[in-house]
């Protein structure tokens, strides 16, 4: 009877520690899912970020190629002109205009020894 009881205690302590290590196992695997769901996330995001980027870029490039962004570029930039247009060249001023400003007059008023020490004792 006596050997039945021991090898039912060493098969419940058996038992415990498979099941400890059981369960540590499973807490290494759910720190590790969440971990990895949370750089799924932000991988997530950064890809929909670069598509965004990506359908930009590609209507930049598209309008760039276009005959309305030459002929903008042509006139805003390197100042060509169509034919039938008039050309207006803004000069800037041959003289500039400078303003003369007066001097502030500086106020000091002189305060004597006794106005101190009145001051000092009976202030108001």
């Amino acid at each position: 009877m006596k050997k039945i009881l021991k090898d039912k205690r060493i098969i419940v302590v058996v038992l415990a520690i498979i099941l400890v290590l059981l369960l540590m196992d499973f807490n290494q695997r759910m720190v590790l899912l969440t971990r990895l769901r949370g750089q799924e996330r932000t991988l997530t995001q950064r890809y929909a970020d670069l598509q965004a980027t990506r359908t930009a870029l590609e209507v930049e490039l598209d309008y760039t190629s276009s005959d309305e962004a030459v002929e903008r570029w042509a006139r805003e930039e390197a100042g060509m002109i169509q034919e039938g247009d008039i050309p207006i060249v803004l000069l800037p001023p041959s003289t500039p205009v400078t303003q003369e400003t007066a001097p502030q007059e500086v106020i000091i008023e002189e305060v004597t020894r006794w106005q101190i020490w009145q001051e000092l004792f009976f202030g108001e």
